[in-house]
């Protein structure tokens, strides 16, 4: 009996010593690995700030905004997407902060960001407020989508931003999507991975790596005398095969379609949590000169009915030369057979356009544009989800598209303010940026008008009523008061602005139906009353307006809301 007490004594001696060995055996093998490890994070080489982000702006140890010393600096992994910009890393007292996002428009290709729009608002809020110290930082990241851009959204809410513009849409089928496992993966596994890329022993051997990819050829330097990588994303037409790639695909369109509109309103939300305010910017595009990228017909055409349709297409661009309404006749035959190609579309544009017919031209123009097989443009969908969120969600929304469409012949942008397909002018960012800046200028009016109206109180109203009381008095007694009740529609809408000048809402809502009773057409003027009551800065009282003309005119669209 004791002698198997002792035997199992012994065993269970040898076991924790050979479990000991095993664990020795194993320090001793990793122990290489951390010294160099500690030596290399001592020596501050390998950073992951110093190399491509291999979770493709997903990961939370590339910011990109590096700090170094007392600024902020864009990390050298970003710099070959975003131009290099720099801020204090304590705000000044006087300071107004703004980051502007979004893809090579923002950055300011074909130039650099030095006369992209951001700059020049910067100096539109400088020359209008020398009190304060304005900063406008450019995050537009060449080819950067919505998708990319929520990371960089989240990253600058913690650099005391004032104001955040985002202005995106032209870039979501640039790239093929292939980084959903990326966003939708859990926490445990973002920490791993973020741990894992975080080990300098990696990122040197990545480095090393990248070297060896790119051995042979002629990388750009930076002033330092280090290599960095080539400028532009590798998207997909970047590829060999990337312009074939591209074919007509309805449910890929629809799944960028919903990312899009999930990122625009993560942006948003992440924005109103924060208590930052956000403009939004709706990007526009060339349409006169610049034709569809490539074109492709409706499926399920048949041989016979696609001769058909070539040998139309042949005809007319032949007879464009010196006929245009033949060559119309031709292009509509065509378009009969297969009224998706969208080359089709852009050349019946373009001979309404010479025809005189603009308004038609337009609509075919941006037909075009929508039917692009390599869609670089934003498209009507998008376009509509930004209107949509801007109104659902009350976030300011900057129709650029339609600011630069507005100073164009015919309200057709094309080569006169676009350099290529997206791209404005020097001018057309100037433009944007004067809007912008217009736009700012309106909302500090606005919050100032409404300050001081709450400071008055309701009281104020209700003594100028009493003072026009005592004048309706004598009117009434010198038996004027008749000659200035209203007699039509238009008459019963200005009583009651008068009403709602004076704090009278009751009465106001009763000249108002009468009004709406003479003509159902006066809904516009009270919806766009309402907006000019915005503007002065009495907010509360444009919604309860909002409000009673929701209940009295049901289903009707309230114009300015």
């Amino acid at each position: 009996m004791g002698g198997r007490e002792t035997t199992h004594a012994g065993q269970g001696r040898g076991g924790w010593r050979g479990i000991l060995f095993r664990c020795a055996a194993v320090v001793l093998a990793v122990l290489p690995f951390v010294l160099l490890e500690g030596g290399l994070r001592f020596l501050g080489m390998g950073q992951p700030t110093d190399h491509p982000d291999p979770l493709s702006g997903f990961s939370r140890n590339l910011p990109l905004f590096e700090r170094q010393g007392a600024v902020y600096r864009t990390s050298p992994a970003r710099e070959p997407f975003f131009p290099p910009q720099e801020f204090p890393a304590e705000k000044p007292p006087h300071g107004f902060r703004i980051f502007c996002l979004g893809g090579s428009t923002v950055h300011g290709h074909p130039y650099q960001s030095d006369t992209a729009f951001p700059k020049w608002l910067e100096m539109e809020l400088a020359g209008s407020d020398p009190g304060r110290v304005f900063q406008a930082v450019n995050c537009g990241g060449v080819s950067y989508a919505s998708h990319r851009l929520a990371p960089i959204v989240k990253e600058v809410l913690s650099y005391q931003p004032d104001l955040i513009i985002v202005a995106t849409g032209e870039n979501e089928f640039l790239e093929d999507r292939t980084y959903q496992s990326l966003k939708s993966r859990s926490a445990v596994r973002a920490r791993i991975e973020d741990a894992v890329y975080s080990l300098r022993i990696l990122n040197l051997a990545r480095n090393w790596m990248h070297g060896r990819q790119w051995e042979g050829t002629s990388p750009e330097f930076r002033e330092d005398g280090k290599a960095q990588l080539p400028r532009e994303v590798r998207t997909r037409l970047d590829e060999r095969s990337g312009y074939a790639s591209y074919h007509r695909d309805d449910a890929w369109h629809d799944r960028v379609t919903m990312q899009f509109e999930e990122s625009i309103r993560a942006m948003v939300e992440m924005c109103r949590e924060a208590g930052v305010p956000i403009i939004l910017v709706k990007p526009g595009s060339n349409l006169r000169d610049c034709p569809p990228y490539k074109s492709e017909h409706r499926p399920g055409l048949a041989p016979g009915e696609e001769n058909a349709w070539q040998a139309a297409f042949e005809a007319a661009t032949a007879a464009e030369d010196n006929d245009l309404e033949s060559a119309l006749a031709l292009y509509r035959k065509a378009e009969a057979v297969d009224g998706e190609y969208a080359l089709l579309a852009y050349r019946i544009a373009r001979v309404l356009d010479r025809l005189g017919r603009k308004n038609e031209a337009l609509e075919y123009y941006l037909k075009a544009r929508d039917q692009d097989i390599c869609p670089l443009r934003i498209n009507k969908r998008n376009e509509e989800i930004l209107s949509r969120i801007a109104a659902e969600t009350k976030t300011p929304l900057l129709d650029a598209a339609s600011l630069l469409a507005g100073k164009s012949p015919d309200a057709i942008p094309g080569n006169n303010w676009y350099l290529d397909h997206v791209h404005p002018t020097i001018g057309g960012h100037q433009k944007i940026a004067q809007a912008i800046a217009g736009r700012m200028r309106e909302h500090k009016r606005q919050e100032a008008y409404t300050r001081q109206l709450e400071r008055l109180g309701p009281g104020y109203l209700a003594d100028g009523r009493r003072r026009v009381g005592w004048l309706e008095n004598w009117a009434r007694r010198e038996r004027l008061l008749d000659e200035t009740l209203p007699k039509d529609s238009r008459g019963y809408l200005h009583a009651g602005f008068r009403r709602l000048d004076l704090g009278d809402d009751d009465g106001a809502w009763e000249a108002f139906a009468e009004a709406l009773k003479r003509d159902g057409g006066a809904v516009e003027r009270l919806g766009e009353h309402a907006k000019e009551l915005v503007s002065q800065g009495r907010q509360a009282v444009a919604k309860r307006l909002w409000q009673w003309l929701g209940d009295s005119a049901p289903g009707k669209e309230l114009p300015g809301k």
